[in-house]
């Protein structure tokens, strides 16, 4: 009887451990204080590869977007002070050059007084020319001297004209470190020439599962 009295004893002094739990908060800092969390270190991984990852260092447009300035319509490049007083009534008349300026192709005449040159959207401005009348706000027609434009409405200096560095200026913080990559974010990269990042390198994760108590 005093043995079985005290085997009951000891068994109740090692189920002592099970009766004291710790609070959430207490359990978090034990755990963080026995793992030593630290920063990941960086890895550089292809723009194609980084959809989700966390950028490490913040990152800055290496050039200009767009690189030159661009036609935002298809229509005609001119000189603004060539189209002073055109309307329907009484259209201007300019000289075309001999060339359509097409996106990816770099012009070859300069826009000089009295001529025009036929632009398509994202075409380059040539030289000489400050803004952009809407095709739809003109007509061709060939004369003595060759192919003309008739403008049916005045452009103001600048009009249609998206600049150089008006979507990212060279050195402008493009995405800041710890954003996570997106679709957008990969867009507006390559946009501006980027190929590869740094991002943090993705942890290690294990699960240790304990006790025979456990069941799938």
């Amino acid at each position: 009887m005093e043995r079985d009295l005290l085997d009951a004893v000891r068994a109740g002094a090692r189920q002592q451990q099970f009766l004291h739990v710790l609070d959430r908060d207490a359990a978090f800092a034990r755990w963080w204080q026995a793992l030593g969390p630290a920063p990941l270190a960086a890895e550089t991984v292809p723009l194609d590869a980084a959809l989700g990852r966390v950028l490490k260092r913040s990152v800055a447009a290496p050039v200009d977007v767009p690189a030159f300035d661009r036609s935002l319509v298809d229509g005609f490049a001119v000189r603004a002070a060539d189209c002073a007083g055109a309307s329907p009534a009484t259209p201007v008349t300019l000289r075309l050059n001999p060339e359509i300026i097409r996106c990816g192709h770099a012009p070859v005449h300069a826009v000089s007084a009295g001529t025009a040159s036929l632009i398509a959207t994202g075409g380059m401005v040539p030289r000489g020319a400050d803004a952009v009348v809407m095709v739809e706000q003109t007509t061709t027609a060939e004369a003595a001297e060759g192919p003309v434009v008739l403008l049916h409405r005045a452009a103001a200096a600048g009009a249609h004209i998206g600049y150089a560095g008006a979507d990212l200026a060279r050195g402008e913080v493009v995405l800041r470190a710890g954003h996570v990559i997106d679709s957008r974010a990969i867009g507006m990269l390559a946009a501006a020439g980027i190929a590869a990042l740094e991002v943090v390198r993705r942890p290690l994760v294990a699960v240790l599962s304990t006790g025979d108590e456990l069941i799938a």
